[in-house]
């Protein structure tokens, strides 16, 4: 009887010792790189485009001073560019085309007709806000009017803007809108998703 009160003790003994225990800790959440360094920019510039296109694409920063030069983080092997988030503008907006969508983007940023011989494709699958649906050139928008804001989208440059001629331009209607209708560097949206919910500061219509 001794015997097995002891060992009945001793269970209760192993029991309470164990209920003392510290329950385990899950691993803790690895952070990301911090906004703004090399590591976050080349994050942010993938996700602009599908992995099978940004994973092998040369990876640009933008110019710290408006007429400096674009530094690359990361160089590539298949012809596409991805830049990071525009600073300029209220939400995350980076950037992910092909070499003809760059010369296009070239000769926009020195406000020169661009001189592109091909169809050219830019892909934004975070969304954008662009100061302006008109002109091409607005950095903000007038006083009181919203952020021309697109959800995730797919941008088409043509050789002969002419060919664009009779498309909407309505960029609140949810569907393909040609913007910068009229000037040189018009060029077709077109919508993959709804914009986010959670755009920053730019205006939801």
């Amino acid at each position: 009887m001794y015997g097995r009160m002891s060992m009945v003790a001793a269970a209760a003994l192993a029991l309470a010792a164990c209920g003392k225990r510290e329950p385990a800790k899950a691993p803790a959440a690895q952070a990301g790189p911090a906004k703004g360094t090399p590591e976050w920019k080349i994050q942010d510039a993938m996700s602009a485009a599908p992995a099978a296109i940004a994973s092998a694409a040369t990876i640009m920063d933008w110019p710290s001073t408006p007429d400096g030069k674009m530094t690359q983080l990361r160089a590539g092997t298949n012809g596409w560019t991805c830049m990071p988030d525009d600073p300029g503008t209220p939400s995350d907006d980076p950037v992910c085309g092909d070499s003809a969508s760059f010369a296009w983007y070239g000769f926009w940023m020195q406000h020169k007709p661009p001189r592109t011989t091909t169809v050219a494709l830019a892909y934004m699958l975070q969304g954008a806000t662009d100061a302006s649906n008109t002109d091409p050139f607005k950095t903000k928008p007038d006083s009181g009017q919203p952020w021309v804001t697109t959800g995730p989208h797919v941008m088409v440059f043509v050789p002969d803007v002419k060919a664009l001629r009779g498309m909407s331009s309505d960029w609140k209607s949810g569907g393909p809108y040609i913007m910068w209708a009229g000037t040189p560097y018009a060029h077709l949206m077109l919508p993959v998703a709804a914009p986010k919910a959670d755009s920053g500061s730019a205006t939801q219509m």
